[in-house]
């Protein structure tokens, strides 16, 4: 059973707030303070991450014949993550609405077009993308090892609205920043303890705690092994996405100032930065790492104009980064290793059928030499004949050994394929079929034999396959663009992308609909996915936040996503690059810029989750009202 939330009525609010209110700034000094819609924004930033707890739910895919006939499963870490950024959605909603009725209204700041516009295009994109849904229902609600459905999408939206409208003055930053503070040093700690073999969450409590929601007591397996950073983001790789996007902003919080608060402040954020780099370490996210490189690139950039007038500081800093970088590779070289591989030299392919297709009565398999194998079998009175061409039509040669129930074939072309006649029960029938044995690779693929019949009176043989869930599904002509040589590239990702960017042209306006992109993928690519080892899985993400954005809410979403952050950096690039004077807003700003572009750069290879996703919403909401306070050009130096 869902949830029901209050968090849709505020969809309509932010619109009518945003309308109400448009150019109704006034100044900030004489604004009342809005402490407890900043308490509310830090709830997300900082309670939403560390919500761990069972959901027992309804898959929803028993019907799809390249899914499990198991219909039921356990989410841990994004569910109650989803339904409480939608409780807060609801709150805050009710104080904005609450604040509007008891003050006068030129009390209220809202945001300006450059952003309300290319945020209200993303809702509406988004919406109209998940009213036209082939699965309405997954995509409202989410599912599957998402949970980012449109209520998500919509929560993310109201977030980023009310964290630009409600933190106005100094307070109410320094609220957020505190509060951030704060819930990335438990969260941090949590994924340390994990990288020195301390896992909170196979400890009594911690199972404890994972149970808490559950109506029964679960006794849990780890896939990660000891000291593989999980922290409470469900996967080692948006631990990559939340230290690119937490650090820089953790960093900015250190000060050396001797004021007692500012020293305070600075040792608990250089411990969590601490901490945040034994998590990245633990998590062996190349992608981290990389959008760790692009932060600094970017930082350099914007820091130009300071490494000239203090060139000596910088290259000290320099040099320390570059210490610890040769210290840090040299102590985990293997890691490295392993990381610098995946992305220049990726596993080999290492197959020798690339595709089969039912077709015209004959099965046609392809080689990864590209050459083409028409094979028609026929079986009659338990005794299988055989006919088998070329690409040209030219007859190729076979061996039938009728005592081994096996066939070779005498074309040098197709050597590597045996046949192997067997049978299987299916759909509760004993079926005829074949295996398709590549024994040099050690790979094998099971076709049952079916008579298709036509309104026309004609029939033809038709092959379907015998999948890992024990179905029989079509063989089609799978469309793949690109890494055909590289289908292993960063963890597989090549072979994932290439089967994502045929997808795209066809969300050129509207996409499938939030969470819905396990349905638009080729999971009924078997040859394809046992190729590269995903037999038997079902790939529910693309690996890529842009991508993932276009094929579910489509193109003009995706343009929307990308037009709201780019007016956010160039507002960025204007404030701070070239700045010779930073006071702690300034450099609060600046680790929300380095930030925010960090976690982009991650989305490359990462994708967009309920479990850091909020996040980034927040903190660029944040973002655009620190550079709101920034611009005012007020004395921000403690």
């Amino acid at each position: 059973m869902y949830t029901i939330t209050p968090a849709g009525p505020s969809f309509l609010f932010v619109v009518w707030v945003g309308v109400r209110f448009k150019g109704n700034e006034v100044s900030m000094k004489k604004q009342d303070k809005n402490w407890i819609g900043a308490f509310l924004i830090v709830l997300v930033v900082a309670f939403v991450p560390l919500i761990v707890s069972a959901k027992k739910y309804s898959v929803g895919l028993s019907d799809q014949l390249w899914f499990s006939s198991a219909d039921t499963s356990y989410d841990f870490f994004l569910y109650w993550k989803g339904q409480a950024l939608l409780l807060l959605c609801g709150l805050l909603s009710l104080y904005a609405a609450l604040k509007m009725t008891i003050q006068k209204k030129d009390a209220m700041v809202s945001m300006d077009n450059r952003y309300m516009i290319p945020l209200g295009v993303y809702f509406l994109m988004s919406l109209l993308s998940t009213l036209l849904s082939q699965h309405r229902r997954m995509a409202v609600w989410g599912g599957y090892e998402q949970w980012e459905g449109m209520l998500t999408l919509g929560a993310y939206v109201v977030i980023l609205f009310f964290s630009c409208y409600l933190i106005q003055g100094q307070t109410e930053i320094r609220i957020v920043m505190y509060g951030l503070l704060v819930g990335v040093f438990i969260l941090s700690l949590l994924g340390a303890r994990q990288f020195l073999g301390h896992d909170f969450f196979r400890t009594t409590a911690g199972k404890a705690v994972m149970n808490f929601m559950s109506d029964e007591k679960l006794n849990f397996t780890f896939n990660f092994a000891p000291g593989r950073v999980y922290a409470t983001l469900y996967n080692p790789n948006y631990v990559g996405s939340y230290v690119a996007l937490m650090l820089p902003v953790i960093l900015s919080m250190i000060s050396l100032r001797k004021r007692f608060d500012a020293v305070i402040r600075s040792i608990v954020a250089a411990a969590t930065a601490v901490f945040l780099i034994m998590m990245l370490f633990g998590s062996e996210s190349v992608t981290g790492f990389i959008g760790l490189g692009a932060v600094l690139a970017l930082f350099a950039i914007l820091m130009i104009t300071n490494i000239k007038k203090h060139p000596k500081i910088f290259a000290s800093l320099a040099a320390v980064c570059i210490l610890a970088v040769t210290g840090a590779v040299f102590y985990n070289r293997s890691m490295f290793e392993y990381g610098w591989n995946k992305i220049m030299n990726p596993t080999p392919n290492h197959f020798v059928v690339k595709s089969m297709v039912s077709r015209g009565g004959a099965l046609e398999i392809c080689t990864a030499e590209d050459e083409l194998l028409r094979l028609a079998v026929d079986v009659k009175d338990g005794a299988y004949t055989y006919e088998a061409k070329d690409e040209k039509g030219s007859p190729v040669e076979v061996s039938q050994d009728k005592e081994g129930r096996s066939v070779k074939f005498l074309d040098q072309r197709f050597e590597k394929i045996q046949i192997q006649e067997t049978g299987v029960e299916a759909e509760g029938e004993k079926r005829d079929a074949f295996v398709v044995n590549t024994p040099s690779v050690g790979k094998s693929y099971t076709v049952v034999m079916e008579t298709a019949s036509y309104q026309s009176g004609l029939s033809q043989k038709d092959y379907q396959i015998y999948n890992p869930f024990k179905k029989l599904d079509g063989l089609r002509e799978i469309p793949a663009v690109g890494f055909e040589d590289k289908l292993h590239f960063a963890s597989r990702r090549g072979y994932i992308w290439s089967r994502t960017f045929p997808l795209l042209p066809k969300h050129l306006l509207l996409g499938s609909g939030p969470n819905t992109f396990v349905y638009e993928f080729p999971n009924d690519d078997y040859v394809g996915m046992k190729n590269v080892g995903y037999d038997g899985s079902t790939v529910t993400k693309p690996h890529n936040m842009f991508m993932q954005i276009f094929v579910q809410t489509g193109l003009l979403s995706l343009l929307a996503f990308l037009a709201l952050y780019g007016f956010y950096f160039a507002e960025c690039m204007k404030l701070y690059w070239r700045r010779t004077e930073y006071g702690w807003l300034e450099r609060f700003g600046t680790g929300l810029c380095l930030g925010t572009f960090g976690y982009l750069v991650t989305g490359l290879a990462n994708d967009s989750t309920v479990a850091v996703a909020p996040l980034y919403w927040c903190l660029l909401g944040a973002g655009i009202a620190v550079n709101r306070r920034v611009a005012k050009e007020e004395d921000h130096f403690e």
